[in-house]
């Protein structure tokens, strides 16, 4: 195969893989919207790496582990729009709290 022809795989590649992805986020979004606070919920079903969040509904963002599980683990949070990351923190939760904060929602109301 030449250079032409393995850049348009890659790019096919990218384009399945990005599709997939959208899939699966529109399918785990669908399941918040009659939720009510703040909520989390596993991205892919076997893993809680990554975690989309959601407050009454409304989607805010995502979680995800950026170190191994374990004591020193520690978590990402990152804004809808833009994919801007707003900090790191300790836990799932902690992260999906400040991105609530992030977004002008009270998490006191966590789900």
């Amino acid at each position: 195969m030449d250079e032409n022809s393995l850049e348009a795989v890659r790019e096919a590649e990218r384009i399945v893989w990005a599709a997939g992805w959208r899939f699966q986020e529109e399918t785990v979004l669908s399941s918040l919207t009659e939720t009510a606070g703040l909520v989390r919920a596993r991205l892919e079903p076997r893993s809680e790496v990554i975690q989309l969040v959601a407050f009454d509904g409304d989607h805010l963002g995502h979680v995800r582990r950026e170190t191994p599980a374990g004591h020193d683990q520690q978590w990402v949070a990152v804004l809808k729009d833009g994919a801007r990351r707003i900090g790191t923190y300790p836990s799932a939760a902690a992260a999906a709290a400040a991105l609530a904060r992030a977004c002008g929602r009270s998490a006191e109301r966590a789900g």
